[in-house]
């Protein structure tokens, strides 16, 4: 992840915050911004990592595109209804004040997370 953080730094993006170590899902998560954009980096911790399949496969790639919802049980309910599958139920995410967030997969789309908004609260 520093090799990645430091790539961005010189393109122009800056850190937002420090690295946040989310235990549950195993993985360091370190967020960067140019304007109105935000990238959030993923690494896994150890072995036991949620991502660790994902980043074997394809190494330093992004992943999935994140959406912010008003409601995240409306918002996976209805695309569920569309043919998402629902991979990772509603929980907290630790790195972004623990706003909910969901991640769902479509064939023809890949994974996408979604990340309940609090107007308390925002990513930027």
């Amino acid at each position: 992840m520093d090799a990645s953080i430091e790539e961005f730094l010189k393109i122009g993006r800056k850190k937002v915050g420090k690295t946040v170590l989310d235990e549950n899902r195993r993985v360091s998560i370190q967020f960067m911004n140019l304007g109105n954009y935000c990238i959030e980096l993923v690494a896994p911790m150890d072995t036991e990592s949620s991502i660790n399949s994902i980043i074997t496969k394809s190494v330093n790639t992004p992943y999935h595109i994140c959406y912010s919802v008003d409601n995240i049980d409306e918002a996976v309910g209805r695309l569920k209804k569309e043919g998402y599958v629902l991979i990772e139920r509603p929980s907290c995410a630790v790195a972004i004040d623990s706003h909910k967030d969901a991640f769902l997969y479509n064939r023809n789309m890949g994974i996408i997370e979604l990340v309940e908004e609090n107007t308390r609260n925002k990513l930027n």
